[in-house]
This record gives C-alpha cells, structure tokens and sequence, in this order.
C-alpha cells in the first residue's frame, strides 16, 4: 500500500516539473514567432504563473512522499505555507487578467495568454479548491461535477488543518 501511494505520488511531482520544463521549452523553442516585446512580456508571464503553481504542486507532491516514511513532516508549516501562496496565486491570476487587458498586442497573442492563463485557474482550483483529476477519461469529472461530489483537495485540507 504505501509503495503504491509512493509511487502515485512521485508520478505527480515528477510530472509537474516535467510539465513546466515542456512548457518552457516550447516557450524557447517558438519565441522567434512572437514578433513584438509586448507579446513576449504577455506569454512570458502567464507561463511563470503557470510554472510557479505547477511547483508548488510538486512540491507538496514531494512533502506527502516524505510523510509516508515520516508522518508529521512539516505538518506544522506545510498548510500555513500554503495559504500564503494561495492568496499569492490568486494575486498574480488577477494581475494577469490586467495583463491580458492592458498589454494587448494581436489576437493571437492574447488567446494564447487567456488560454495559459485558463490552464493556470484551472490548476490553481484543483490544488486550492477541489480535486479534479479522477481518471483519465474526463467522463468520470463530468459525472463528479454534475453529481456534485468533487472532493476538497488536499492541500485545502492541509491549509483547513493549519487555521
């Protein structure tokens, strides 16, 4: 059981830093096609929203694996941390909006930046809110959300712990 739960674990702070090392490379790789300063300052910073909550999502992922072999590692800073970066997150998404709005360039640009900016809400909701990943097939969330049984997530329970 708990090399199971380890392994689950590790599958998903190592693919979260996967996930931001992939993003940034593309960002390398396709940055000659972004023609203008602004449009760069734009994708750049959605992309380091994105990253910064993917991180944090691994590294919790991280903190949990070390709790299987040590059950109170920092369960006594991790949800206060937590909450910080929170509030944090939802600082930045909402100058991000500003961002979108008052950095506009081309269209493309900004469907590129809401659509970075989406994936970052969305990750924030399913770290912050409510768990969202339950299966691979998206059928399963959909029957969850229409069911109205989506669970907390669980650093929302480690931050609740905290207060």
């Amino acid at each position: 059981m708990k090399k199971t739960m380890k392994q689950k674990l590790t599958n998903l702070a190592v693919g979260e830093l996967v996930a931001v090392v992939v993003f940034w490379i593309n960002f390398f790789l396709f940055k000659k096609l972004i023609i203008t300063t602004k449009s760069l300052i734009s994708i750049s910073f959605f992309l380091f929203i994105l990253s910064f909550i993917l991180v944090q999502g691994s590294i919790f992922w991280c903190i949990l694996i070390k709790r299987i072999s040590k059950p109170g590692f920092a369960a006594k800073y991790t949800g206060k941390i937590y909450n910080k970066l929170k509030i944090l997150d939802v600082i930045l998404l909402c100058m991000g909006v500003l961002v979108i709005i008052l950095n506009y360039s081309t269209f493309f640009t900004m469907i590129v930046s809401f659509a970075i900016w989406i994936f970052a809400v969305i990750e924030w909701v399913n770290y912050y809110k409510l768990q969202l990943s339950y299966s691979l097939n998206p059928v399963v969330l959909l029957k969850y959300i229409l069911q109205r049984k989506l669970r907390k997530s669980k650093i929302a329970n480690e931050i609740d712990k905290s207060i």
